[in-house]
């Protein structure tokens, strides 16, 4: 059946209403907090300070940490190198599924990398990797969940980027879409930690290659500055309490804070560190750092988040040339500002339903040619699959 348009008609206005209270309730909250981060600007130990002590009474604590700039420090865009390499990488996945004939796991990540100002033509390639068999299945003998995909796949990003650093114009810049910092799901914590140090693997290898690596985060809804202020706001026996699921900021994400800051194209923010559980694991060289750029036009700013590590933000020189080549990489895609490098490199990566179904008929007759029985797809996903123009009643 269609939606409903009438009973959703019937919602709108108490919709929109609920919607205009709760964006006036945030904006006293923003007015608290932008008051805070001028009251606070250069007092970064007294901040330092309250974060060490948070953190121990503190459970699961994620805040942004102050390094050595200003809360509102503004940075402009400076020049950008005559010469420089830029690679990008963006991978997608075919996640198992108990409703396939075969359960079975494709990662497949697109690479594109170019020498700015050489004249050559980017290059481009493909990886594309079939997950073993035994890797599919938790030690309970369920399939892995998508998250857990989804972390093999960040993996696999920065693995292929590391396999094409060899002999890179320098400086070089490597980048992909979304955080540095890896999440995980509860039930999968070994496989997490197994992955994660396979991870910190990868980033101390770009390290050694010289090759600037960050994670790129468009539109982003975090608010690290603003639970780093909620915290000296706090008494001490209120922070005993205190829960990110019942915040006094709630609805105060950064972009909000610095979007008054950050007007003109290329401006970025200060640099923090990034405190929470995972982070701890990324240690010296490899410590997690933020800052906020504004990659849009003039008149139209567009706030987006870099996650990068300690040996790039303690450089302010390469964080210049981040600034600059993200900004016009940004700028490629006109009104609608993403860096151009990381769209192609998507576009590399997609599987397609037709590539999807070719690589299954590909396992299936590999199992038929050895003589392995392989199920019927579920009943379920073989009427998904119909055209739903012939599973009508007809009569």
């Amino acid at each position: 059946m269609p939606v409903n348009l009438l009973d959703i008609q019937k919602k709108l206005k108490r919709f929109s209403a609920q919607a205009l209270a709760r964006r006036e309730e945030i904006a006293v909250r923003q007015k608290e907090v932008t008051d805070l981060i001028q009251g606070y600007a250069h007092r970064l130990d007294d901040l330092k300070a309250r974060v060490s002590y948070a953190a121990d009474v503190v459970r699961h604590l994620r805040c942004a940490l102050p390094v050595d700039e200003p809360l509102d420090t503004v940075v402009p865009k400076p020049l950008l190198p005559e010469k420089f390499t830029v690679m990008a990488a963006d991978g997608s996945q075919i996640n198992p599924s108990r409703h396939a004939r075969v359960a079975f796991c494709v990662i497949n990540v697109g690479l594109i990398r170019m020498v700015r100002g050489s004249g050559l033509t980017p290059e481009i390639f493909t990886q594309s990797q079939l997950l073993d068999y035994d890797t599919l299945f938790t030690p309970s003998g369920v399939l892995i969940s998508e998250g857990m995909v989804a972390l093999k796949r960040d993996l696999r990003e920065r693995e292929a980027l590391a396999d094409l650093a060899e002999d890179l114009l320098l400086p070089a810049i490597s980048m992909t879409d979304g955080p540095l910092e890896l999440y995980r799901e509860p039930q999968e914590t070994r496989e997490f930690e197994k992955t994660l140090d396979q991870y910190l693997g990868v980033l101390k290898r770009l390290r050694e290659k010289g090759l600037m690596t960050l994670g790129y985060v468009d539109k982003p809804g975090s608010s690290l500055i603003g639970q780093l202020l909620e915290l000296v706001e706090l008494s001490d026996e209120d922070l005993e309490a205190y829960s990110h699921r019942q915040r006094k900021f709630a609805g105060v994400n950064d972009v909000r804070l610095l979007s008054d800051l950050l007007v003109n194209p290329g401006d970025r923010s200060a640099i923090f560190a990034i405190h929470s559980e995972t982070s701890r694991r990324f240690k010296g060289d490899l410590a997690l750092h933020f800052f906020y750029l504004n990659v849009g036009t003039p008149g139209k700013p567009h706030l987006a988040r870099v996650e990068i590590p300690a040996w790039v933000a303690c450089d302010h020189d390469l964080v210049g040339i981040l600034q600059a080549v993200l900004t016009e990489q940004s700028c490629i895609m006109g009104s609608r500002p993403y860096p151009y490098i990381l769209h192609r490199a998507h576009e590399v990566a997609v599987v397609t339903l037709p590539e999807h179904q070719h690589v299954e008929e590909m396992i299936v007759a590999e199992f038929d040619r050895r003589g392995i029985s392989v199920d019927e797809k579920s009943n379920k996903q073989y009427h998904k699959d119909l055209d739903t123009t012939k599973t009508r009643y007809q009569g």
